[in-house]
């Protein structure tokens, strides 16, 4: 890792922390069918596509692609959300094989214990609501006090930008780009903290072969967060 005081690692969900398998989807698809009668929306479309993108985003671009106009989808984009985070509670619950990745909630408390150490947040696409559903069930929110989220913008290295000045203004100092440090599984993930001016460390927990993520370059490459004291080392 470059050498760097580390004041904030911000960490995605999906596949780095948590595997819900494919509830996001399932629930996203039911939403259509029930909000806008388009049980087909997100048929063919493949599960990879879904990955480092925001919620934003994908609801968008999934209307568009299903030929729901602008104006429908703003005038039931409440109806759609709150449908979602119903039925994204419900699959998330209902899955008996969702689970919190190896070595994560060990990372998180090791993180937490340091003296003096950097604060904890989150840094992803799924709109705020969301993200506390996929982790709630793993008793991982205690960690993350606040973050960056899909539902404050569509773009993933803005979602960074809100996270860091978040933190900023709940620890009343500045918080230099180099000493910002993001944890994730996909190369947007490493895209975005280089937007950012953030360093990254890449894991090998999602749907990424690790030669993929080794091509984006990040500061840090892990299989995965088994590693705890390994880990603490390289990011604090």
């Amino acid at each position: 890792m470059v050498s760097s005081r580390t004041k904030l690692i911000l960490f995605d969900i999906d596949g780095t922390l948590v595997k819900v398998l494919g509830a996001g989807r399932r629930a996203l698809a039911d939403a259509f069918s029930k909000v806008f009668e388009r049980p087909d929306a997100i048929a063919h479309l493949d599960p990879e596509w879904f990955a480092g993108k925001t919620d934003l985003y994908i609801f968008r671009q999934v209307a568009l692609d299903a030929g729901i106009t602008s104006w429908d989808y703003d005038r039931r984009y409440s109806d759609l959300e709150a449908t979602y985070l119903d039925l994204l509670r419900r699959h998330v619950e209902a899955h008996p094989d969702a689970h919190a990745l190896p070595g994560a909630e060990a990372l998180l408390v090791a993180l937490s214990r340091t003296e003096s150490g950097p604060a904890l947040g989150l840094m992803t696409g799924n709109i705020e609501a969301g993200a506390r559903v996929k982790l709630d069930p793993f008793g991982l929110n205690r960690f993350f006090p606040s973050g960056g989220f899909g539902s404050d913008a569509l773009d993933r290295a803005d979602i960074g930008r809100v996270a860091r000045g978040r933190f900023e203004r709940r620890l009343g100092a500045s918080i230099e780009p180099r000493e910002v440090v993001v944890v994730g599984d996909t190369p947007a993930d490493v895209a975005a903290a280089r937007a950012c001016g953030f360093r990254v460390l890449a894991v090998a927990s999602g749907w990424n072969e690790p030669q993929t993520l080794q091509a984006a370059s990040p500061d840090l490459f892990a299989t995965d967060l088994n590693d705890t004291e390994g880990l603490v080392a390289a990011l604090g």
